[in-house]
């Protein structure tokens, strides 16, 4: 499914290079979910799911964007020491 939405949406393959280049640097913590909550989801719903400019009826269903989210999400550093982990 990734290569078909990349196919149809470059942006995504953009979005997937810069996730990929997410890195836990230390320090305190890191947390995955603030990652993306706060920098890659947004720009994810810019690009495919209801709100996507493009028209293209895969590009804006609920399988599109949950495909890119799964395949997105577990490319990002795990969390660590955050209130996601509490242990």
């Amino acid at each position: 499914m990734w290569r078909l939405l990349t196919a149809l949406e470059p942006e995504l393959a953009q979005l997937r290079r810069e996730v990929e280049s997410i890195r836990d640097e230390g320090g305190a913590s890191f947390c995955a979910n603030k990652v993306w909550y706060i920098w890659i989801e947004p720009r994810l719903k810019e690009l495919v799911g209801r709100h996507a400019p493009r028209r293209d009826p895969l590009l804006r269903s609920r399988e599109a964007h949950e495909a890119a989210r799964e395949t997105l999400y577990r490319l990002l550093p795990n969390c660590r020491n955050c209130v996601c982990v509490p242990w």
